[in-house]
């Protein structure tokens, strides 16, 4: 069935070809619902009818569909359309081994690394009961980025008389050896790579895939078949009674002793597993470079039998010593980075049940899933974008967070979903979800937020306990035996709170102290809770018994979160860095430059000639103080404790908040005289005690002793508009409740006042006639603008902030009187952040903002004690 570009197979659309093959055409494609490209494969029509030949095509499908590593292929779906079985892979982009093999041998270094993969991928397999029996350079993948994938699984068979302990799904139909490929005495495989028992048509097990891998890593470093023959009997009678050539000389002969090894005749005298053969290869990684000629000799020497019986002896028992370690005493404490560039942090990771390590990163405003296999180097991602990681079942199965924005655990919500291990079309099981985790039967508890606060469901649907808002219920997770719950309660809907451990009919079995910080939680199997914490940040850890008192396991210079703790007591660990930012883009600027002063700047803003800013920063010992400072980099002046709410437009004057109370600071920072170093003006301050108000952003009414705030009074139902006399204590509403307190502009000429206001829960920006009249909201622009600034007297400068791409936002120019847009722009961030707060200059050319930024990396911990 020959498809054509724009046809589509259910949700795959076809865009080009990749190849045929004698079973199957490979078509490049793409996934509509989830905007990725994947390999079609599709039976070729021919061969559709063959009832026989379509059971084998369907079988690599289930085969390859239940593993789930790096170096084996990763399938997605499978289907039939118009009686032909198809099945979706991820796209690989480079070539296979057969095409590199035709330019001559592999280098000795980067054979034994693909070798190394291959053996890891085998070895996977072989722990599913499942071996390939065709391992071939055709059926090998090289990646563009050097990474090597194992493919068609389409004559593997289970391992006689093997069957896994876990249920299996979609490989239930071939775990029986009735159900294998081939009678006894069938020959399946590739002439030249079979084992000699694959050629007799003798039982196969794992031992048969490493013959043919030897045979594979033989041609890798030599660029010839081991066991040559133009026809399957006479390579058969090769393979069955002849010994392969040497090997170059400059392969040394530990590593061709181990080549030897794999191409043993008889079974047992072979590698007998997988993991074996990757273990003594990466022994044999180091150092492999061709011998000066003066050492041949001394090579020559080297290959005598008796040596290469003493080399396999030492390599055998590296091999045993490297499986002593998990039986001897507690290992010394070793730290392993996980994620090879920062992530926006903190962000769930889980191990799988295989030592894997899942996780969530945003990639270019996406959030995306990927994978670490903690043997090797690779990352790979799952192919599951606006994805966010909840949690990884005891069989690999994910459970999401299907999202189209930066996930923020404590405010957003999303579409709870299952996903395969290896990926797929999510399964949505439950809609406004925060959190989530596994039990060990494979049942789901949730956390859900409601109108009036969040619920903690075990399972779905069956409350074990409730918070109100502003609290909330964060990093929910199932001990091991799925009799207790832990998560983290923050009463008062910041990050403060205390660990919870609940039984199942949400009766309180213990709870921690109360913490400033407490951020990331897991069960180690010990049942104890592990949580991070700390009075300023989260630097400790914490853990919590079912029973007894709380004690600290562990304290770093840096914020950190625990993610999970593996059975065998590694402990996956996220340490970063989250602080507010300010960044600049001056007239004529290409680039962004900071001017924050710590990791804690906020709400900037700028003088007329975008020359100066004003920020607000946490000082040495986390009291608020406001900062002026030149937007050239300059170092700040600090003009006092407290909020920096505005600054009039040549500089001279800033207004700050402290708790109720306003004041005018006089400053040396009139852009005119351009001082070297700023220091605080002669003139008098001024202040005005308002305690009875809760102020917001507050800006000064220009050539008037007056200020206009976003305010809130002790008896009013939210935030309004205050006019404030700063000569007296004498202040007027000016609006209805309902504004955000963050936002506030007055035009030039104290006409308009422009804020964001919210009606039914839904926001947008909104512009107030001062004097008097009924304000309207701009809601044709959409909910996600806020004013940022005035251009003249009836244009407002407007930041349309989009959280699905933190990597931009758009300026708008408004006509306040002729509704109508005059102007749009987008400025271009400095990657991954939440952006707040914008101001603009009046010509628009200067541009300040306040962005949150969250960057750290992922790392596993061995040896802590307390963790097994």
């Amino acid at each position: 069935m020959r498809l054509t570009p724009g046809s589509r197979l259910g949700p795959y659309e076809v865009l080009s070809i990749l190849g045929v093959g004698g079973m199957a055409e490979v078509y490049r494609a793409r996934d509509t619902r989830l905007g990725r490209e994947i390999a079609l494969k599709v039976v070729n029509e021919a061969l559709a009818s063959d009832p026989e030949l379509m059971r084998r095509f369907e079988q690599e499908a289930r085969l390859a569909g239940s593993l789930n590593h790096p170096n084996l292929v990763a399938v997605y779906d499978v289907g039939l359309h118009d009686g032909a079985a198809y099945f979706i892979t991820e796209l690989l982009k480079g070539e296979s081994l057969r095409q590199r093999l035709s330019r001559g041998p592999i280098p000795i270094q980067t054979a034994i690394d693909w070798g190394t993969q291959l053996a890891e991928g085998l070895a996977a397999a072989h722990a599913r009961g499942i071996v390939h029996r065709d391992v071939k350079p055709d059926n090998v993948f090289i990646t563009s980025d050097g990474h090597v994938k194992l493919l068609d699984f389409g004559i593997a068979k289970l391992a006689e008389g093997k069957r896994a302990e876990f249920s299996h799904g979609i490989l239930e139909q071939t775990l029986t050896p009735a159900g294998g490929e081939t009678q006894t005495g069938a020959i399946v495989g590739t002439p030249a790579y079979m084992a000699p028992e694959q050629i007799r048509g003798e039982q196969v097990d794992p031992r048969t895939d490493i013959f043919s891998l030897g045979a594979v890593l033989y041609e890798m470093l030599s660029g010839h078949r081991p066991f040559a023959g133009s026809s399957l009997i006479e390579s058969g009678h090769a393979i069955l009674h002849a010994e392969p050539p040497s090997l170059p000389e400059g392969v040394r002969p530990a590593v061709a002793q181990v080549v030897r090894r794999c191409l043993e005749k008889e079974p047992s005298h072979r590698l007998q597993c997988a993991s074996d053969l990757a273990f003594a290869l990466e022994v044999l990684r180091s150092d492999v470079v061709p011998p000066p000629k003066s050492l041949r000799k001394v090579h020559s020497f080297f290959r005598r039998p008796w040596w290469a019986v003493a080399l396999v002896a030492l390599l055998v028992a590296a091999i045993a010593l490297n499986r002593l370690k998990s039986v001897q005493g507690p290992p010394a404490l070793t730290v392993e980075r996980v994620t090879f560039r920062t992530i926006a942090w903190p962000r769930t990771a889980r191990f799988t049940p295989d030592g894997r390590v899942v996780f969530t990163e945003r990639v270019a405003g996406t959030e995306e899933i990927f994978e670490r296999n903690l043997a090797g180097q690779s990352i790979q991602p799952l192919g599951l974008q606006n994805m966010v990681l909840a949690a990884v079942s005891s069989t690999n199965e994910l459970a999401v967070l299907l999202t189209s924005f930066p996930f923020d655990w404590e405010s957003r919500r999303a579409s709870l979903a299952r996903v395969p291990g290896g990926g797929g079309t999510p399964q949505i099981v439950a809609e406004d979800v925060v959190s989530a985790d596994w039990g060990p039967s494979g049942e789901l508890a949730i956390v859900r937020r409601t109108r009036t606060g969040f619920v903690l469901e075990f399972p779905i649907g069956k409350t074990l306990f409730q918070t109100t808002r502003p609290g909330w219920i964060g990093n929910l997770r199932v001990s091991p035996r799925g009799d207790l719950l832990a998560f983290i309660h923050h009463p008062g809907g910041d990050y403060d709170g205390e660990a919870v451990i609940l039984d199942l009919q949400g009766k309180k079995r213990q709870v921690s102290r109360h913490w400033y910080r407490a951020y990331g939680l897991a069960w180690s199997f010990r049942d104890q809770v592990w949580f991070s914490a700390g009075e300023s940040l989260p630097t400790q850890i914490e853990a919590m018994p079912v029973s007894g008192p709380e004690r600290t396991v562990y304290t770093a210079l840096a914020p950190i979160a625990v993610q999970d703790i593996a059975p065998d007591g590694s402990v996956l660990l996220g340490q970063g860095f989250s602080g507010w930012d300010i960044s600049f883009l001056g007239e004529g600027a290409s680039t962004l430059h900071s001017l924050a002063w710590n990791d804690f700047s906020f709400s900037p803003r700028l003088s007329a000639d975008g020359r100066l800013a004003l920020f607000s920063a946490r000082g040495t010992h986390r009291e608020l103080v406001t900062l002026l400072r030149k937007t050239n980099g300059a170092p700040p002046q600090n003009l006092g404790e407290g909020i920096g709410r505005d600054l009039t437009p040549d500089g001279r004057s800033a207004l700050l908040q402290s708790g109720g109370t306003l004041t005018i600071v006089p400053t040396r920072g009139a852009t005119s005289v351009s001082p070297a170093i700023l220091a605080t003006g002669t003139g008098t301050r001024r202040s005005v005690a308002l305690d009875w108000l809760e102020l917001g952003s507050t800006r000064f009414l220009r050539n008037t002793s007056r200020a206009i705030s976003v305010a809130q009074a002790t008896a009013d139902p939210g935030f309004r508009l205050y006019s404030i006399d700063l000569d007296s204590p004498a202040v007027n509403p000016l609006s209805e409740p309902g504004l955000d307190p963050q936002f506030l502009e007055i035009s030039p000429n104290n006409n308009w006042a422009a804020t964001v206001a919210w009606n039914d829960g839904q926001g947008g920006a909104a512009i107030h006639p001062l004097a008097g009249g009924k304000p309207f909201i701009l809601s044709e622009l959409g909910p996600d603008v806020a004013p940022a600034g005035w251009a003249s007297d009836d244009e407002v400068w407007l930041a349309r902030v989009v959280e699905a791409d933190p990597s931009s936002f758009g300026l708008i120019r408004y006509d306040v009187r002729r509704r109508t847009t005059v102007e749009q722009r987008t400025v271009g961030t400095s990657g991954d952040s939440w952006i707040r707060t914008v101001n603009v200059t009046p010509n628009g050319k200067n541009v300040v903002f306040g962005q949150l930024r969250t960057e750290g990396h992922l790392y596993v911990v061995r040896g802590m004690p307390g963790a097994h």
